[in-house]
């Protein structure tokens, strides 16, 4: 191994030449002498050091930069404005450092989230741990495939508030949807919304993380979803007030009941049938809504199993439901044959859930 005089000797040599080559070889011995001696250095000579490497690497092009970044983005010694400045490069030279550099605060990844840019975004959701203010700025800022990439990131901590983002979002995006069912510290009521709008072959998966949720974890979700669903409930639109005064007649008239529900899938009323079949079944219309809009069959067999509905009520609304009158997708038999599988311990046990919404609209409307 050269000694440190010869070492040093051979850096000034480099430093008075001015080929590209030189300046990479220059640029290699430099990068060398830090990693060498990282674990020594005090802040100051960090920095130094950084200035020094930085200073060689700038006009050097970007394959130089993209391997000076790589070298250097999983020790924990790197001078932070090096890193940082690596970071703030194109994202092909800034993604290994932005995925993996123990260096960057919480305040250099979130100022990378706030630059739009998804292939950084992106890499900043793979991060072997994200506090939950980054996996904020990054559901905030990210497309759906980073935000995909975030949830399906076991090391990322992320807020109720957070996850309450992504959920709304995986009702119209499919892709966020199988991250959200296998992600294990989603909130318990979370978990069970789920089930009314994902797709058709995760439902299962959804079921039965529902039935091995501890009772004193139902409880807690439960009185979380409280909360959360007070804070919606002025937000009904004209359309939705006019549904509640005609299902509010109906009711008054005891005209109520499958009878009516199934008259007004035949005329076309959908949403005095959203509102109808949420009143029957003592559930929220925004659950009843996402169902609907889900083509959600499972959920719609589940209330209308614990209605104790006819078979028939049950086909006429799924059929109604479904896209082209379900000739398409599913005839009438599979439609039944859902209805069929639902048990009553099923039944009740979802339905307890969003029973709890409903609840909550009556509180605040009484306040």
């Amino acid at each position: 191994m050269p000694s440190a005089s010869s070492r040093l000797n051979r850096l000034v040599d480099l430093a008075k030449e001015t080929s590209s080559d030189k300046r990479r070889e220059l640029l290699r011995e430099v990068t060398d002498v830090f990693l060498d001696n990282a674990h020594d250095c005090s802040d100051a000579e960090k920095s130094y050091f950084g200035e020094i490497i930085n200073k060689v690497a700038t006009g050097m092009d970007a394959a130089v930069r993209k391997h000076l970044a790589a070298r250097l983005s999983s020790n924990p010694n790197a001078p932070h404005a090096l890193i940082r400045g690596f970071a703030m490069d194109e994202a092909e030279i800034a993604r290994e450092v932005l995925s993996k550099s123990p260096v960057l605060q919480d305040e250099d990844l979130i100022s990378i989230a706030e630059t739009g840019n998804q292939e950084k975004i992106g890499a900043l959701a793979q991060r072997p741990a994200i506090p939950e203010i980054v996996s904020e700025a990054i559901v905030q800022h990210g497309d759906d495939a980073a935000v995909s990439q975030l949830v399906a990131n076991s090391g990322a901590k992320v807020s109720r508030g957070t996850f309450r983002k992504v959920m709304e979002r995986a009702e119209t995006s499919a892709i966020l949807q199988a991250p959200l069912v296998s992600r294990q510290d989603l909130p318990a009521d979370m978990v069970n919304e789920l089930f009314t709008f994902v797709k058709a072959e995760l439902r299962e998966q959804v079921q039965k993380r529902m039935e091995a949720i501890p009772l004193e974890e139902l409880e807690r979700a439960l009185q979380e979803a409280e909360r959360e669903v007070a804070s919606e409930l002025r937000q009904l639109r004209a359309a939705d007030r006019k549904a509640t005064v005609y299902v509010g007649e109906m009711f008054q008239q005891r005209k109520l009941n499958e009878g009516l529900l199934i008259q007004l899938v035949k005329s076309g009323k959908t949403a005095e049938l959203i509102h109808a079949f949420a009143r029957l079944a003592e559930v929220d219309v925004r659950t009843i809504k996402r169902l609907f809009n889900a083509r959600n069959i499972e959920g719609i067999a589940i209330i209308c199993r614990s209605l104790r509905f006819e078979r028939g009520t049950f086909s006429t609304i799924a059929v109604s439901v479904l896209p082209n009158s379900g000739a398409t997708n599913r005839n009438i038999h599979e439609v039944l044959d859902l209805y069929d599988q639902v048990t009553s311990e099923t039944a009740q046990r979802v339905m307890r859930f969003w029973r709890v919404r409903r609840e909550v609209t009556d509180q605040v409307a009484q306040a």
